[in-house]
């Protein structure tokens, strides 16, 4: 895109407005960012737009973490209305930033259908979700579910539902589409950057040391995914993170069959990007076996290319058992992630109950709730204020008595990190 083409993009991204209050106080603020995902870039964006001096820093470089292994897929379903409500906010922010910036995304919708009736149970509670709502789903019956997708063979359907308000991205180009127009407002991006500590006189936050040097900020947003324990220890908080590993096979292009993203029977899950490739897996956790030991223990690579290879020849072998037109589909890679999954699934956001100028964004769905949080932690950080769409998810959860899961239950993760 040309850069005048991307201005005026620009121009026209006017769903957040910012008050003159507000960026006169940004001016002030000298505010890092860790973290160079599609999270931390959405809120250096915003937190830019409105005026501050925005430096982001990055251990290794745009998306190379948590984001460049997310399936990219957009939804709301959660069992907890709270939960459900913030997915929602930040779905429709995207809708608003979608063709100002250029996002590309998806709008197919989503189908979930089982095949059997203890799979179905399971689809129709979640499809209850969001009974009541505005954005309720529809029950599928087979001349239904053919007509909506007629790539699809789904075999004999206990259960399914279709949802038109999801959708689904490339969340390593959303995450340059952020970062590109957070610089055009002044924001500066230094990687490969490790963060080595925080300076602190009085108990307030004065710089950073890093592998480049050392910065003065006045604020510090903590978005680094699996990194984010790390860097919050430097200012003197504990937070404990589930270690959850993911694979996804990623096919070479193929031509368009569907716009739409599946869950399937059997934990299987996919989609077809807009570039043509086929991007899926067959399980939501690594299975245990051997093989798989010291993957599920600990952050490391696959042990050879043969295993690497065989993951991906199998799940594009089911995927295709379902999608027809995707079995001539090769693989041209698996990647393996690791999700930033706090220990109770909820985001944990907001000021570090030990140094309140360090700030913490981290989140499973990250890429669902970028653009939300965006706003809501830019708005919070330059005026100091509490928003009540994030009152549940305070790091303060964890340094009191409050168990785990203690604002209800959530559902099981729909994406690998979605």
């Amino acid at each position: 895109m040309h850069r005048r083409e991307f201005l005026h993009g620009l121009a026209g991204f006017t769903a957040y407005g910012v008050s003159p209050a507000v960026r006169a106080r940004a001016h002030t603020l000298k505010v890092g960012v860790v973290g160079g995902g599609i999270v931390g870039a959405s809120i250096a964006l915003h937190l830019e737009r409105a005026g501050a001096n925005v430096t982001l820093f990055e251990k290794s470089g745009p998306a190379k973490g948590a984001t460049q292994n997310s399936f990219g897929f957009l939804n709301i379903f959660d069992l907890n209305k709270h939960y459900q409500a913030l997915r929602l906010q930040s779905v429709l922010a995207y809708r608003d930033m979608d063709a100002p910036l250029q996002l590309g995304i998806t709008w197919g919708g989503y189908i979930n259908w089982a095949n059997d009736s203890v799979e179905g149970e399971s689809v129709r509670a979640l499809g209850a979700t969001l009974d009541g709502t505005a954005n309720a789903v529809r029950i599928l019956n087979a001349k239904d579910f053919f007509a909506i997708s007629p790539a699809i063979a789904p075999g004999p359907i206990a259960a399914a539902f279709f949802s038109p308000l999801a959708g689904h991205v490339d969340p390593v180009w959303v995450t340059y589409r952020f970062l590109d127009a957070a610089k055009s407002y002044g924001a500066k991006s230094i990687y490969p950057c490790e963060v080595y500590g925080l300076d602190f006189r009085h108990k307030q936050l004065t710089a950073i040391t890093t592998s480049e040097g050392k910065f003065p900020v006045d604020r510090l947003i903590v978005a680094a995914g699996v990194d984010t324990p790390h860097i919050l220890s430097m200012a003197g908080f504990d937070l404990q993170l589930r270690h959850s590993p993911g694979i996804l096979a990623h096919s070479v292009p193929i031509p368009e069959l569907t716009k739409i993203v599946y869950d399937g029977p059997g934990g299987m899950e996919f989609k077809q990007m807009a570039n043509g490739r086929i991007v899926g897996t067959d399980s939501l956790e690594a299975p245990d076996i051997p093989a798989h030991s010291e993957i599920r223990q600990h952050r490391m690579d696959f042990p050879d290319a043969a295993l690497r290879a065989a993951h991906g020849a199998r799940i594009l072998k089911r995927i295709s058992t379902v999608l027809p037109g995707a079995s001539s589909a090769m693989l041209d890679e698996l990647t393996l992630g690791f999700r930033p999954m706090p220990i109770d699934g909820f985001p944990v956001v907001g000021p570090v109950p030990s140094a309140p100028d360090v700030y913490v964004a981290v989140t499973h769905s990250g890429v669902t709730l970028a653009p939300i949080l965006g706003r809501h932690v830019s708005q919070e950080v330059l005026t100091d204020s509490q928003i009540e769409s994030l009152a549940p998810y305070r790091p303060t959860r964890f340094a009191g008595a409050a168990p785990v899961g203690a604002f209800g239950s959530i559902t099981a993760s729909l994406a690998l990190t979605a």
